[in-house]
């Protein structure tokens, strides 16, 4: 096979804080109890690495990250890179916690935009994926925005004013922000757009709308990460006909590959480089034929 190392792919700035942040709150406190609320990014070796240094994750599956703080009594809470509602931010004060909050960057800016925004009387689109918790957040703090994820929720939208600020998520795919923002300005012509899908978000999708003749592409990452998700979606509109999504190596089917074919390599924006390099490296010498066994994950440096 020829094996196709599609770059740029891996840990976007924002994971890397968040990352960093979680490690150097360890050090600083190594006999603290430290939790975060959720996955600090959307990756569970990451997750199973940070608990390998003590920090623990406070599931949210099915609850709110307001309630799942009823689990941390003391210590230290870690906010994710998606952002945070207010609310609880106030809730984890008021228990007599220590904050950290490692929010992106870019995930802040759209926030502030939106306060801006509201602040200046203007009402405000928000397009996101729903659950989401870079999402959720946006909701719960700016009560009077416009929520929509979708081109029917767009033609319910009653808005007052001809010109309403339009925002969104920030790891969208770059083809249905366009599809959606282009159905707001159908029925809002006037309608005032910033476009917030990330620099990372963006480049990484621009790598696989540019690559061509795969006859295959693999994507590792998270089931729950949305970015990697919009990376094999947007594999799959762009023609690619056989997208893998696999977590890690482990995950790998060798029946789904065929000699002699051309196999790109991607992954998103909160997987481990040190995950999809062993793919890369793995599919360069395997003998379809004959595969040798696959390499154990290291989690002492799944967060290098």
């Amino acid at each position: 096979m020829e094996i196709i190392d599609i770059k740029p792919r891996g840990y976007c700035k924002g994971v890397v804080k968040a990352i960093r942040m979680a490690i150097k709150t360890r050090k600083e406190n190594p006999e603290t109890e430290i939790s975060i609320i959720g996955a600090i990014v959307h990756n569970k070796f990451v997750v199973e690495a940070l608990r390998r240094k003590n920090i623990k994750t406070i599931s949210t599956a099915n609850r709110s990250r307001f309630d799942a703080l009823d689990d941390i009594d003391s210590g230290i809470v870690i906010l994710s890179a998606h952002g945070t509602s207010q609310h609880v931010i106030e809730k984890a004060i008021n228990k007599g916690l220590s904050v950290v909050d490692t929010i992106c960057e870019d995930v802040k800016s759209t926030q502030e935009l939106i306060q801006n925004a509201l602040t200046n009387g203007q009402e405000v689109i928000y397009i996101g994926k729903n659950g989401h918790p870079e999402s959720n957040a946006i909701i719960e703090n700016f009560k009077s925005v416009y929520f929509v994820s979708n081109i029917e929720e767009i033609n319910k939208l009653e808005v007052k004013t001809k010109y309403p600020f339009v925002t969104n998520q920030t790891t969208l795919s770059i083809l249905e922000i366009q599809h959606l923002l282009k159905a707001i300005l159908e029925k809002i012509p006037e309608a005032n757009i910033a476009n917030e899908i990330c620099n990372a978000t963006r480049i990484r999708q621009e790598a696989i709308l540019k690559s061509s003749a795969l006859d295959a592409l693999i994507v590792v990452g998270d089931p729950s990460s949305n970015n990697t998700n919009m990376l094999a979606s947007i594999a799959s509109k762009h023609g690619i006909k056989n997208v893998i999504r696999i977590e890690s190596i482990h995950d790998l089917d060798l029946n789904q590959l065929k000699t002699n074919w051309r196999v790109g390599v991607t992954s998103g924006a909160s997987t481990p480089n040190y995950l999809t390099k062993q793919v890369v490296e793995y599919l360069k010498v395997v003998n379809l034929a004959s595969p040798h066994p696959y390499p154990e994950i290291d989690y002492s440096i799944i967060l290098d």
